[in-house]
């Protein structure tokens, strides 16, 4: 018999999308430039090089919360094997579980990490969520995997 898979997607809650906060920091840029160049305009040429640097910092923390925006963990119980892909920035890792001998709880020792234990493999997952998104993932696939 052959059972459905059920699939979790653990990641953070980001306010923004990269996108909208690209707008933002447009936006702040732009009108600290428009300021910029009025007094600069007026006299004040020493402003040039703080925009410069204003938009080199906003630039680079623009790409920082970029690359970590999607980050995200999703384990997947299939009929006879759990998979787990882990993406943090542009680093994609996968693993494969045998289901038979699956072991899952919250370890203690790893800053409250949900661990998923097969024989001598083990994964560790629920860094991009809060403690209780573990728990309630923890609760939800102890039923599936029961199930």
């Amino acid at each position: 018999m052959e059972t459905e898979s059920r699939s979790w997607v653990l990641k953070r809650n980001c306010a923004l999308t990269p996108r909208q906060l690209l707008g933002a920091f447009f936006l702040v840029g732009a009108s600290t430039t428009a300021v910029s160049l009025a007094w600069a305009w007026s006299g004040a040429w020493v402003v040039i090089p703080f925009m410069l640097l204003e938009w080199v910092a906003l630039t680079l923390a623009f790409l920082v919360y970029s690359r970590h925006a999607t980050d995200h963990e999703t384990v997947t119980l299939e009929s006879d094997l759990v998979r787990v892909e882990v993406v943090r920035g542009s680093q994609h890792d996968w693993h494969e579980l045998p289901r038979e001998w699956l072991r899952c709880q919250i370890d203690e020792t790893k800053k409250g990490l949900v661990r998923l234990v097969s024989q001598k493999r083990e994964v560790a997952v629920g860094q991009f969520v809060s403690q209780i998104g573990r728990e309630r993932f923890v609760k939800e696939f102890k039923a599936a995997l029961s199930g």
